[in-house]
């Protein structure tokens, strides 16, 4: 009878005389391709090299359906690939449902640690067993089960380690009617993963890790952009990796503005699944022991479950409030009655109340799996010194304005009424001594205060945009990316702008043109990306042709390119679009200055 309790192969079939020889596993064809892979594919070498390990095993051991399965504890949970007949089915728009880790099959493995095969996945219990994959199927994606699950019987799951702890799964299946894993099968395969399986795995994560540091340095450039030029931080941007890197399905950002101890003002950016809304309490007074304020005696990170005190308390805040849109509450209640745990984070810094971070889960006691791993950890750390560097431009640019207004004015006034009313005290030393010492007292401190004020250069933009996109070739080296000059431009040929705002331009037109690339390597994956940048002189602009050659993307915010023809616009210069092939035309004005460089 077909067992439905994880069973060790070597008690499912015993080695007979007569049986099948012992399935082969070429590793070393593997091992020549991974380095090829990793290096020319870009982001897409993390699925092809997870399909070459999974085509390798299930090759050797006749199995129709392989997968692997990225199980850390802190960090995201998440399938990195299903193969299908000898073909990549797994696919980013499919949208499926967070893996558990802590159930079914695979929650029996990653609390042995052993290996299982079992002969039917489907098989009813006897009595007073269970089966963990029929237990843990009326919450699986009808989808996945559709066409993975139903149409097989046989299982085998094998965990890669790093010491006792299982980081990873690999699991290969076969069709009902096709003769169950056995001993035969489980050896080779098991062998392979314990020589191989974390080497393969840790050479995965570091390329993920790559990616990961790519998506976290431009979010924080963003940042660091926004807050330079005194423009409002877009928040929902922002936590962009705790969404992506982390295995919460849902979450919730705390940002608090102005002053510890006087604001109220709380920006609040939650999400489920792709579903993002930012939403803004201008009247918001955190509760006494809240993890929205620093003096709270809470030890952090901090756990917690579905309708817990805190939860509670947060809901029926939400509910209760009337500052925010139908909208914007429903969302929020949403969000909350879908927790089954969290694990909060918060974004305190020198004694200042910058915020939290929730990452939650429909799933219970799940909080293993939500703590931030190291690499989010960090920028956690980072975003919070980012918190505190507006919060720190905000005080001073206010601390400048009331200097300045009603400071000076209100030193003016005292000066005129003192000529008016009492012109002999002005004849006395000491006291126009001390007049004018406060005076240069408040200059001196409207100039201190105004030292992060948002400032444009004198920048040869030529210069500039090779430095930046040489930096492009060493990041990406997968693309193919060509400067091209149609004249000289000489080196008093200024730019007035800042780096900020070129920063911006590039950055957006940049992550456009990878957007298209990608685009067209989904539908033909040996192409090479490639991204033309010319530029020349023509008459008093300097003009700039960018192309690529990916295909059209279904767009993602739609805010770049407004905000690119924005600040060109804002600059004097000129930006448009042409068709046949797609091009960016983008013009610069600039000025003639002195041999010095002035």
């Amino acid at each position: 009878m077909p067992s439905s309790i994880p069973t060790p192969a070597d008690e499912i079939n015993r080695i007979v005389p007569g049986e099948p020889a012992r399935p082969l596993i070429d590793a070393e064809k593997l091992f020549r391709r991974l380095p090829m892979l990793a290096l020319t594919e870009g982001e897409n070498a993390v699925d092809l090299i997870a399909y070459e390990v999974l085509n390798l095993l299930m090759t050797g051991v006749q199995a129709d359906i392989g997968q692997i399965n990225l199980l850390p504890k802190g960090g995201r949970v998440e399938k990195v690939c299903i193969v299908k007949d000898g073909v990549p089915w797994l696919r980013k728009e499919m949208k499926l449902h967070l893996l558990d880790p802590t159930q079914g099959f695979t929650g029996t493995v990653m609390e042995t640690g052993r290996p299982l095969v079992t002969r039917d996945i489907w098989a009813t219990p006897p009595p007073g067993r269970r089966n963990p994959f029929l237990d843990l199927f009326p919450s699986m994606d009808p989808h996945y089960v559709a066409a993975i699950k139903e149409p097989v019987s046989s299982t085998m799951i094998m965990p890669i380690k790093r010491g006792n702890d299982v980081f990873c799964t690999i699991e290969l299946s076969r069709y009902r009617g096709k003769t169950a894993f056995g001993h035969i099968e489980k050896q080779p395969v098991e062998e392979f993963v314990s020589r191989y399986g974390s080497l393969i795995m840790d050479y995965i994560l570091d390329i993920k890790n790559r990616t990961a540091i790519r998506i976290a340095h431009q979010k924080l450039n963003i940042m660091a952009r926004l807050i330079a030029s005194n423009a409002r931080v877009d928040y929902t941007d922002a936590v962009t990796p705790y969404r992506s890197l982390s295995s919460a399905d849902l979450g919730f950002a705390f940002f608090r503005r102005g002053g510890r101890n006087s604001s109220t003002e709380l920006t609040l950016v939650a999400w489920q699944g792709d579903e993002v809304q930012e939403v803004y309490f201008p009247d918001f007074i955190p509760s006494s022991d809240s993890i929205l304020s620093d003096s709270s005696d809470i030890s952090y990170p901090f756990e917690g479950q579905a309708r817990d005190r805190r939860m509670l308390r947060f809901r029926d805040r939400v509910k209760n409030y009337t500052g925010v849109k139908k909208k914007e509450q429903r969302f929020l209640l949403d969000c909350i009655d879908k927790i089954g745990s969290y694990v909060i984070y918060p974004l305190h810094i020198l004694n200042q109340d910058l915020g939290a971070i929730y990452l939650a889960s429909h799933r219970i006691q799940f909080w293993n799996y939500l703590h931030m791993n190291p690499f989010l950890s960090l920028y956690n750390s980072l975003l919070k010194s980012f918190l505190l560097n507006e919060r720190a431009t905000h005080h001073l640019s206010e601390i400048s304005l009331r200097i300045h207004n009603p400071g000076f004015y209100c030193f003016g006034a005292l000066k005129a009424a003192l000529a008016k009313k009492y012109p002999e005290i002005l004849l006395d030393k000491e006291v126009t001594h001390s007049l004018y010492s406060l005076e240069s007292l408040l200059s001196e401190l409207h100039d201190q205060v105004d030292i992060l004020k948002f400032r444009t250069k004198n920048i040869h933009l030529p210069t500039w945009i090779r430095a930046f996109f040489s930096q492009k070739m060493a990041h990406y080296p997968e693309l193919d990316i060509n400067l091209k000059s149609k004249n000289a431009i000489a080196a008093n040929c200024i730019t007035r702008t800042s780096y900020e705002q070129l920063e911006t331009i590039f950055e957006n037109l940049f992550a456009n043109s990878q957007r298209a690339i990608q685009t067209r390597k989904n539908l033909e994956s040996s192409i090479i990306g490639q991204i033309t940048i010319t530029i020349w002189k023509k008459k008093d602009q300097i003009a700039i042709i960018l192309q690529d050659n990916g295909l059209p993307y279904k767009m993602v915010s739609g805010r770049g390119q407004p905000q690119v023809k924005r600040i060109i616009k804002d600059l004097g210069g000129n930006f448009r679009k042409y068709q046949n092939p797609y091009r960016l035309y983008l013009s610069f004005p600039f000025f003639e200055s002195n041999q010095k460089g002035d």
